[in-house]
């Protein structure tokens, strides 16, 4: 049914009748809104009002549904419930067409809220290939996040949450790990797994942001600094010595034999390096036999250092000291090519030479 074309007809029978708008929608109980809107073709009347705007302009009903004169055979009320149902569904659209928008509006916003709610970190096995052989870790993955993948040391996962929120819920994880420090840079030691976290960071992208961890394995800073100790000392857990071997060949009266025992204390964290430093002083009355009195100057344990060339020993336990010397809390050797030589001499009395431990 054309709507056009009976709104037309609607209008020239009015027109006929010399009617207003508002004088036919009065005669109709309807405002003249409503006859416009009819002879625009926008909307049919209902049908009580139709068979009344029949006899107003002095027609049959089924001429104003066929948009001209002359009686055809219509089934009105169909005619009605088909347009009733076309007007229907134009409304039904342009309800969907006003809903879109709003409702892309509100996933938006419960996206954007989404993005800034605190969820925590869920603890993630992952298998790490690095070491000399492949084990299990867990790490601390912030929630919902989703696509792993792994290169080399790094592994990496999105998440649909901002970065700022991904950040902190990291940094928490990373408080439960303990902070070790070298190069001035704070790294993070998990005893339970033994790795260390060298970097992590957050990427924010437009829908997504990419989380990422850089690990190796075992203490990263103990590591590297038994490297550097190793370089320095050419060796790592030996036996430095000054005259530490008598031997029966050799002819003396009196001889100093300073031995410093470096070693490494793993059985708690953090891992410490420890030295033992024993120092004896011999006399020999009789020349050419091993035949000798000794008296220890010196037996102590501490930890020890190593910054640039030079070895800071610090004593932690003096088990035996001879009255007749000083013992200071802590002794400076320089290292030239593996060897160290003693800064201050605290036992010039009884060896007034430098005292060089090979």
């Amino acid at each position: 049914m054309e709507n056009n074309k009976i709104g037309m007809f609607i209008q020239q029978l009015r027109k006929e009748k010399s009617l207003t708008q508002q004088e036919l929608g009065d005669k109709l109980f309807v405002t003249d809104k409503a006859v416009s809107k009819w002879e625009r073709g926008i909307s049919l009347p209902d049908i009580a009002i139709l068979e009344n705007l029949a006899k107003e302009l002095d027609v049959d009903v089924s001429e104003i549904l066929s948009g001209k004169k002359g009686k055809k055979k219509i089934d009105i009320d169909q005619v009605l419930e088909e347009e009733r149902n076309k007007i229907k569904n134009n409304n039904r659209k342009k309800i969907i067409i006003i809903s879109i928008p709003i409702i892309l509006i509100i996933i938006l916003l419960v996206f954007l809220l989404f993005k800034h709610i605190y969820l925590g970190y869920n603890l993630k096995t992952i298998n790490y290939n690095h070491t000399y052989y492949p084990k299990d870790i867990e790490i601390g993955i912030p929630k919902l996040s989703f696509m792993m993948k792994n290169n080399d040391r790094s592994y990496s996962y999105k998440n649909l949450r901002s970065a700022t929120v991904l950040e902190t819920e990291i940094k928490r994880y990373l408080k439960t790990l303990e902070y070790v420090n070298c190069n001035d840079t704070i790294y993070y030691y998990d005893i339970k797994n033994d790795f260390t976290i060298i970097n992590y960071g957050v990427k924010d992208n437009l829908f997504y942001s990419t989380i990422s961890y850089e690990i190796i394995d075992g203490d990263y800073c103990f590591i590297k600094k038994s490297k550097e100790y190793t370089e320095k000392l050419n060796y790592l857990r030996g036996i430095h010595n000054m005259n530490g071997y008598i031997k029966a060949e050799e002819e003396w009266n009196s001889k100093l034999t300073v031995t410093f025992q470096d070693d490494i204390d793993m059985e708690k964290r953090p891992y410490k390096f420890v030295g033992e430093l024993l120092v004896t002083y011999h006399t020999n009355k009789k020349k050419n036999r091993m035949d000798y009195q000794s008296i220890t100057l010196e037996a102590s344990h501490g930890e020890f250092e190593i910054k640039g060339n030079k070895l800071y020993y610090y004593r932690k336990k003096i088990t035996k000291q001879d009255e007749s010397i000083t013992i200071p809390e802590v002794s400076t050797f320089n290292i030239e090519d593996g060897k160290l030589i003693l800064v201050d001499n605290y036992l010039k009395d009884y060896h007034d030479n430098d005292i060089v431990l090979k």
